[in-house]
């Protein structure tokens, strides 16, 4: 696969509640995710129940259930080959990026960093069924370095990796 070339859409999913964060945790996230993405990927979108953000691109929701495993399927039928990221993982960086696209692949560490397509929704729809996980999903999985596949769920985390956050931000240019 030429990834200058690319024409598989990046989809960054930001639907989540929240609620160990007990606010809207997107907000700190998606400038910098959507240029690391942007950087890889010529189209990448928001993918959320409404749209969070002004002047970005986004997918909006059909399911009220908070599990990713709705939004992978809707997304997988219409594009057939996507990418996804959560919006709570800023230390992924574009070589890993880069990788798991190459080889159609997942992270081990955190499947909601990889590529799925159509020929894994038979999966998907049995894990509806059984037990909304999305592990076993896209069976082609990679391990990434540990930091990269972290996501941060709690303001204390996010504390905890401040100033690798900070560093980021300014990497990306980020204000």
């Amino acid at each position: 696969m030429n990834l200058k070339e690319n024409k598989i859409p990046c989809f960054i999913l930001a639907g989540g509640k929240s609620s160990r964060f007990k606010e809207d945790k997107a907000k700190y996230f998606y400038k910098m995710q959507y240029k690391i993405c942007k950087s890889v990927f010529k189209h990448v979108y928001f993918a959320a129940k409404e749209k969070k953000f002004k002047n970005y691109p986004f997918f909006i929701e059909k399911s009220k259930i908070y599990a990713p495993i709705f939004v992978l399927e809707e997304l997988i039928k219409k594009h057939k080959k996507i990418f996804v990221i959560n919006i709570d993982t800023p230390f992924v960086t574009p070589k890993t990026i880069k990788k798991l696209l190459l080889k159609k692949s997942v992270s081990k560490q955190n499947p909601l960093i990889g590529y799925y397509d159509y020929t894994m929704l038979k999966k998907l729809k049995e894990n509806k069924k059984n037990n909304l996980k999305i592990f076993g999903i896209n069976k082609n999985n990679t391990k990434i370095n540990k930091k990269e596949a972290i996501n941060i769920n709690k303001k204390e985390e996010l504390k905890l990796y401040f100033s690798d956050f900070i560093r980021q931000r300014r990497k990306w240019n980020i204000n």
